[in-house]
């Protein structure tokens, strides 16, 4: 019998992965500080808005930080998140955008219990 997980469960398995991959690393600290304001930077300013800023601001942390959290998302093999979040109709742009929260978070629970 398939064994059933949720789709929270899914991300939260995922989230543990990226994260756990910093643990040690010299920019753990860095990686937690934007895994704790980047879901918050998401509601105020937009998803699109967000990554811009994560992507120019952050540099070599925000990039991984950018790229563990497609992957939390599960995006398909080519899929660009900044290129989604800038050109996808409104509908998408919405869904992708709490899939973006959703994901977020549990990569930023799990940098508070992993990281610091």
């Amino acid at each position: 019998m398939p064994e059933i997980y949720t789709r929270q469960q899914k991300r939260a398995e995922a989230a543990h992965g990226q994260v756990s991959s910093q643990i040690g690393g010299p920019d753990k600290d860095k990686y937690s500080q934007l895994a704790k304001k980047f879901p918050a930077l998401v509601h105020s300013c937009g998803l699109a808005q967000a990554i811009a800023f994560i992507d120019a601001k952050e540099g070599g942390t925000g990039s991984i930080f950018l790229q563990h959290l497609a992957c939390v998302m599960k995006l398909q093999e080519g899929e660009d998140l900044k290129v989604i979040s800038r050109t996808s109709p409104l509908i998408m742009y919405q869904r992708v955008t709490l899939e973006a929260i959703e994901s977020a978070t549990w990569l930023k629970r799990f940098s508070e219990v992993l990281l610091e």
